[in-house]
């Protein structure tokens, strides 16, 4: 019996270990725990690798003005939309300057007169300028009128004038532009020592008595006097050869015209609101001149119009170079964020314009205003 409990201890002990029952109880070693905790980590590593590698290499990323594309949408955006040039609309100030209303004659010449260089020029449609020394008005002699800015037109020519506030005095080649203002010489040439160097006249523009025969040969009813002190927000110009206006203006045309032409400079929308091209008649400038704005300098910067292009991209991953992208269009916050508003577009096919008596009165009429009168001495 001893033995038969022996024997069966014996085969008890020879079992193989795989055939052992283990229990789920039984606590793991220090060498599997650590194994498993390495694989819960290292498999997920390697899966975001393999994704951003893939990404990556797929799609080359560029970033344009502040956004980020791939370069196969790049490629493909080239193709199917035209590109806009944002620099040129960081350029605002560049397009802003030296802005001036341009008035357009249709006349063979016109005078700028330089009343702080005391010189009259001669501007030729063939390029050509003619200097004259001249003597302007000097404010501190007694019934003596400062001369002033503005733009003009000669409205008279006489060629033996008598003064009716300086005692009959005879004018030469008389040419007046602002009401009693104008070209002219004098009996002598006492006065020529003074001509291109200081004011020296009661309110008249001197010159000698060669040069204005000279002038008064060349110049019309009509012709241009643009006067100045070296700034002016009013230019002239000759009209293109063959160009004229779309139809005939009144008076109050004209005004309207050249109210809105300067307004659009003035209020910075020369780019939102484009001035419109047209010839003026001299003859309908009043005689007391148009505002040239010569105290008050433009914006240095216009608004520039501009569209704003929102493009959408989605790369599908099922279906190769997929790119979607919307139509440019004009950003509907444009009077939010650019103060544009409908009112500001105006074609520039139109003819005529309508403006506010305000802005005629600011834009047109010379703040120089009437000049006086002195009567004769007795």
């Amino acid at each position: 019996m001893e033995e038969q409990n022996k024997n069966t201890a014996k085969i008890e002990n020879d079992i193989p270990l795989e055939a052992e029952e283990i229990s789920i109880d039984e606590p793991e070693t220090e060498n599997s725990s650590g194994s498993k905790n390495a694989v819960s980590y290292i498999l997920p590593m390697l899966l975001c690798i393999f994704l951003f590698s893939g990404f990556v290499s797929e799609q080359e990323v560029k970033k344009i003005n502040g956004e980020y594309l791939n370069a196969e949408s790049e490629e493909l955006s080239e193709k199917t939309e035209p590109k806009i040039n944002f620099t040129a609309l960081l350029a605002g100030e560049e397009f802003s300057k030296n802005l001036k209303d341009t008035v357009y004659t249709d006349k063979n010449l016109w005078l700028e007169l330089r009343i702080d260089q005391q010189v009259l020029y001669v501007h030729y449609r063939n390029g050509k300028t003619k200097t004259y020394n001249v003597s302007t008005g000097n404010k501190f002699l007694s019934k003596g009128i400062e001369s002033r800015p503005g733009l003009f037109a000669i409205f008279l020519k006489e060629e033996v004038h008598k003064s009716s506030q300086f005692n009959n005095a005879q004018m030469n080649y008389f040419m007046p532009y602002n009401m009693g203002i104008g070209f002219h010489g004098l009996p002598g040439s006492g006065y020529y020592g003074h001509l291109g160097k200081q004011p020296s006249s009661h309110g008249c523009i001197r010159m000698r008595n060669e040069d204005v025969r000279e002038l008064f040969k060349e110049t019309d009813v009509g012709t241009f006097v643009l006067a100045h002190r070296g700034y002016t927000n009013r230019v002239v110009a000759f009209a293109p050869d063959g160009f004229k206006n779309g139809i005939e203006y009144t008076k109050d045309d004209y005004m309207n015209l050249l109210a809105y032409n300067l307004s659009s400079i003035m209020e910075g929308k020369y780019f939102t609101k484009p001035p419109k091209k047209f010839i003026l008649d001299g003859k309908v400038i009043p005689r007391s001149g148009i505002n040239v704005l010569s105290n008050e300098k433009a914006p240095e910067k216009q608004i520039l119009p501009f569209t704003v292009a929102k493009i959408v991209m989605q790369n599908d991953r099922l279906e190769e170079n997929k790119f979607i992208s919307s139509n440019i269009t004009e950003s509907a916050n444009y009077e939010k964020e650019f103060g544009i508003t409908k009112e500001d577009t105006l074609s520039s096919s139109s003819s005529s314009v309508a403006v506010e008596p305000e802005m005629i009165k600011k834009y047109v009429y010379n703040p120089v205003g009437i000049l006086p009168y002195f009567p004769p001495n007795r």
